[in-house]
This record gives C-alpha cells, structure tokens and sequence, in this order.
C-alpha cells in the first residue's frame, strides 16, 4: 500500500488561492473532488493487471481488509480483462472478504478502457460500500455499556452542563460523595453547590474562560451541611452541526480526606521537629548540672589516690579511689560527647577558628594518646612532613576529632599492632589528615553505619569493647561543621583508614 499512498489523484483540490466565486467549471471540479474523495472505492489498472490510479475511499477499504497489495490482488484480472474486451459492457465479480471477524460481500463493477483506435488498454473499476449499519449500532451499543461501566466504577463523579451552567448529566457517585440523588441536581447550576460565595464565584469564572482546566479546587457543600473538598476538571462542549459553545463534561475528585491526613502529617512532623529541639536544647543546657558534680567526683578521688593509707585501712582505698577516677573519667568523656552532638544539632556550637600549623594540631593528641597505646603495646608512628600549609580551624575541636579517630585505633587494634597518621594534600586541593591502623576492621556493609550517632558494631570481634558509638559520629559533625568531611576505608581483620578532609578554602 506505500506505493498506492504516494500517487497523484485524478483531480487536483483548488489552491489556497481560489478566487472568492468560482466559475462552473470549477465547481464541476469540486463536486468531482468530492466525489473521489467521499464515494465508493475507484480505481484503474492497466493491460498488464497493474493499478495505475485509485481514489481514497480504495485505500481505506484496502488498509481495513489489510491487503498490502490493494483489493485488486484479490480479483480474476485476466478473466475480467477478456470479457470486457469481447462485451464491451459492465463486468461484475462478487469477492467474500473478512473484516472484523466476520464476512462480508463486496460487489465490484469494471468498464473497459480503450485508446483512440479503440484498443483496450485497461479497466476502470468500481466497488459497492460494506452495509456497516448492523455493525454500527452493535458498536455503539457497546461503546454505551463501556461507558456506563466507567462511569459507574470509577472513584470521581461524572458531570456535565449546558452553556447557562445547568446540570444536564450527573453519575450516580454524587450520592455517595455530597447525598445528593442524581435527579434532586438535574436543572441546578453547578457552581450553586459550592460552599460560600467565593467559591461560586471562582468557579464561575473558570467556566466563563471556555477553556479546558484540570484541578480547580472547589468546596461543596453535602446534603447534610458538611464540607467537602473536590478537584474539578472539565472540558468545553460545542455542537456539532454549528459549532457553537453548548457547555462543558467533566470529572470531580473528592480529596478531603486526603487532605486531612495530609494535615495530620504535617502535624505530627512538626510535633516531632518541637520535641526534637526540646531534647537538643535540654541536652545542650545541662552542660553545668552534669559537669560539675563529676569534676568534684573526679578531683576528690584524684585526691585519695595521692593520699598513703594509714595503718587501719586495708589497703584497697586507693585502689577503689582509682575506679571512681577512671569511671568518673569515662562518664564526663562520654557526657561530653553528647552534649557536643547536641549543640550541632541544635546549631549552637560555634566555631573559634585561628591559624594553626599540622604539627601543632596533632602533636598534642599524639602526647595525649601515647601513654594508652604504650600500655595497649601498640606502635604509634608520625609521618607528618613540615612543608604543609597552615591551617583555619577550631583547635579545641579538630584536636577532638583527631584523638577521637585516635582512640578508636587504639580502642580495636590488638597488641603488637600499629597506629600512624599522616598528612598530604588530596586530589581536589584539600589537605588530608590520616589515622590508619592494622586493628580488627569494619564489615563491608556497615562502613556507613558507624557515622551515625549510637551505632556499634555487632560482631564476635567488637562485642568486647565498650564505648556508646559517638565517636566517628562526632567527629563527622565537627568536620562537617568546618566545610570538611570524613572518609572511611575498612576490612575485617586488615585494619582501617580514616581521613578528616580539611577544604582548599581553609588552607593558608
């Protein structure tokens, strides 16, 4: 059929250009157009069987029976050709074809053409239409049920009006919706169900632009008095025959209960977020009532730990003075870690930044961390190089990252083992402080999960350290707090690489 589609009609349709009268043959033109166009299958075929011209009513029948040759494929050429030849009258063939599913009787009529010496030079053809009317009111039929089914499954409610905005079409749904029966709103405008002025005002004026809307949000008012929320949408009617405005059809979607879960979600996250700020403010204003009985506990057990017994003690005072202290120690340690988490959060922990070289900036934690390493048998080694840039940080709080990231070392690295930390500049300009160990490792797939605050992981190998997981956590807010952040690399029982990335912008 491609080839049938690019050739030319018998008669040109007139230019844009046609003149405003047209004169008697040019309507003799137009009325012929029509009829190729419009009227029963025509079509031409040459002395040799091929098809030389054919109108579109052939091509429509020809692509709905999917003949990829055309109708003639179908008719006896060569018998056709010598009756008309030797008759010189109409020829007539009756083709059963299938369309749809069932079959049907095309009644075909042929003419001889001849040159001007009379020689048949082909056939003109002619095809009877299909009597579809049988299958026409079948399909409407159907289409109606279709219809009927939608409208009445479907979760909206259907609508339709006249151009005065009278209701004219309304599903049964609505009953559900506002309790309206259908027939109690027949004749009523509909934008008389809304609730309040405003609101048939609004609608009033969406349907007097006469233009197509999706999502018109409009209150309505039940039967017994309630609010309710619908998204309206709609779609212009015209006629026909004049094409004149006659109204608009559309759909209705109540959302109101949607809404109000809406609302309460909203509700509760705000309730959340208030309860949220309450516990970070109240974490970070009770630095003072925590911290100053432990400092008192702490000091007086450092005392009796100084003190020689006397000769009526047994001989266990400073040996339980020494576990207030270092209890009293790991209490205010881990306090104070989440009294910092805190603050973050709560956007009240402030930054004092300087200048500060790296070897000032680790070196302290080192001398502080040296003596638990010692005693952990574990090698602590610098590599720290003296040609880096200075630094602008808070010293107080990258120190606490850095022995943070430190203590984690030593906390999981088994005796005999090695600590070392480094400092290079990164691929994007940053520079990079390194604590890498050879301890026991973090699982491939809760690397991630140690950043957050609280987590710890759950293994044959860390079940036996104590902590309360703050402290990566801790530190991955305090570099965040400085335009930086943290890198982890870990594998069982290979050790673990942590890097605290300080931005270009920070360098000096």
């Amino acid at each position: 059929m491609t080839g049938m589609r690019d050739k030319l009609r018998l008669v040109k349709p007139e230019p844009a250009t046609a003149p405003r009268h047209p004169n008697a043959e040019q309507i003799k033109q137009i009325f012929a157009q029509r009829l190729f166009d419009f009227g029963s299958p025509l079509y031409l075929i040459d002395k040799s069987g091929r098809l030389t011209w054919f109108n579109l009513p052939y091509r429509q029948l020809s692509d709905r029976l999917s003949l990829l040759d055309g109708l003639v494929a179908l008719l006896p050429l060569a018998a056709l050709m010598a009756e008309a030849e030797e008759h010189d009258r109409v020829v007539r063939r009756d083709l059963t074809v299938t369309l749809d599913g069932r079959n049907h009787v095309l009644h075909t009529h042929h003419v001889s053409l001849a040159d001007r010496n009379g020689k048949l030079t082909g056939l003109a053809g002619l095809v009877e239409p299909i009597d579809t009317g049988g299958e026409l009111s079948a399909e409407l039929v159907k289409a109606q049920e279709r219809f009927d089914d939608i409208v009445r499954l479907t979760s909206d409610w259907v609508w339709e009006i006249d151009q005065d905005l009278n209701i004219t079409l309304i599903s049964d749904r609505v009953t559900k919706v506002l309790g309206f029966l259908p027939r109690e709103l027949a004749g009523r405008k509909l934008p008389s169900l809304a609730d309040g002025e405003a609101g048939v005002i609004s609608i009033s004026q969406r349907f007097a632009s006469m233009a197509p809307f999706r999502d018109h949000r409009f209150e309505a008012r039940t039967k017994l008095g309630e609010v309710r929320l619908f998204l309206l949408s709609g779609v212009p009617t015209f006629s026909h025959e004049t094409g004149g405005h006659t109204g608009f059809r559309g759909t209705a979607n109540d959302i109101t209960d949607l809404v109000r879960r809406e609302h309460s979600l909203i509700q509760a996250k705000e309730s959340a977020e208030i309860a949220n700020r309450s516990k970070s403010d109240f974490l970070a204003n009770m630095s003072h009532e925590l911290r100053t009985p432990l400092n008192s506990i702490i000091g007086f057990a450092d005392l009796l730990t100084r003190q020689v017994p006397d000769a009526s003690s047994d001989g266990r005072a400073q040996e339980y003075a020494a576990d207030i202290q270092s209890s009293a120690g790991h209490l205010l340690s881990m306090i104070n870690d989440i009294l910092d988490l805190s603050k973050i959060e709560a956007g009240r922990l402030n930054l004092n930044e300087e200048e500060i070289s790296i070897q000032m900036l680790c070196e302290p934690a080192l001398r502080m961390i040296q003596d638990r390493a010692r005693a952990a048998e574990l090698d602590l080694v610098s590599e720290l190089i003296d040609d880096l840039p200075l630094v602008l940080v808070d010293h107080r709080l990258t120190r606490q990252i850095l022995l943070n990231l430190l203590s984690n070392s030593v906390k999981f690295t088994p005796a005999g083992g090695r600590i070392t930390i480094r400092a290079y500049r990164g691929p994007e300009r940053d520079l990079i402080i390194e604590v890498e160990d050879n301890g026991i490792g973090i699982p491939e797939g809760d690397v991630d999960r140690v950043l957050e605050p609280f987590v710890q992981v759950e293994s044959h190998h860390a079940r036996r350290y104590a902590g309360t997981g703050l402290g990566l956590a801790l530190s991955r807010r305090l570099a965040e707090l400085h335009g930086g952040r943290l890198s982890l690399l870990s594998q069982i029982d290979r050790g673990t690489k942590v890097g605290l990335h300080i931005p270009a912008t920070r360098l000096r």
